[in-house]
């Protein structure tokens, strides 16, 4: 495969030319592309993956950025590579499916093929690694502390009523609309999001709730406020600060 690129003092560019750019950054960048997905990497190991955001890259080791060439749409990809390396071993805390055409996944995985010897330099173990996916208990003590959410433009507070349902307080804020691919179209979390909104139609106005709303679980609470994109279980925040992953984690 052959490429063009660049060095700097702080990461490497590498032009694919219809492959797209892959970048290695050893510290943060100070701009983040909305349509690129994030490599998190700490010690050979994936720490996270974000599409169009840089959570979890505090005290890391490198980032890589895919930029992707123009036939693959980014959101469909996010979840192809979150099932890619969930294959290695790495936990992925996505629970939700989609599906994926049989002629996109021969496309996506021919990509991810032929960029996979780049990942390995850059410090992506492809051996299975023997790690659980990210389990959460419900404490019932919780079900009174009203977690706050302030991300990306929405706003709300956020009651764990019980195992299986998760309560928005009316007066919340929701980001106004699902953000686009590359090609136009509104990616799979848009649109699980806005059937959420068209369920809760009677309880929204301008994007603000005048009802509280009842959902099933925390990533529905991500899906339908700010259209997903991000693990929501750091983003519900105690008034201690701390985040509801750190109180339900099962270790």
């Amino acid at each position: 495969m052959d490429f063009t690129g660049s060095v700097s003092d702080t990461g490497v560019t590498i032009n694919l030319e219809k492959l797209g750019t892959v970048n290695y950054y050893s510290k943060i960048p100070d701009q983040v592309n909305d349509e690129s997905i994030f490599i998190v990497i700490k010690n050979y190991e994936v720490i996270g993956i974000n599409l169009g955001s840089l959570m979890n890259a505090k005290d890391c080791d490198g980032i890589v950025e895919l930029i992707l060439p123009e036939n693959i749409i980014p959101v469909d990809f996010f979840y192809f590579l979150t099932k890619e390396l969930t294959s290695y071993g790495y936990m992925m805390n996505v629970e939700y499916k989609m599906a994926i055409s049989p002629e996109s996944l021969k496309v996506y995985q021919n990509y991810w093929n032929k960029i996979a010897p780049l990942m390995r330099m850059f410090g992506l173990k492809e051996q299975p690694k023997r790690k659980t996916k990210a389990r959460h208990r419900f404490v019932k003590e919780l079900f009174e502390v009203p977690f706050s959410v302030d991300y990306n433009g929405s706003k709300a507070t956020v009651y764990w009523n019980s195992r299986n349902e998760l309560i928005i307080k009316k007066g919340a804020i929701l980001v106004d609309k699902a953000p686009l691919t590359k090609a136009g179209i509104v990616g799979f979390a848009g649109r699980f999001g806005m059937q959420l909104r068209q369920e809760h139609a009677d309880s929204i106005e301008d994007n603000v709730l005048t009802k509280d709303v009842h959902l099933r679980s925390v990533n529905e609470v991500g899906t339908f406020l700010y259209f997903a994109g991000t693990n929501s279980w750091l983003k519900l925040i105690s008034p201690e600060g701390k985040t509801l992953d750190e109180l339900t984690i099962v270790k």
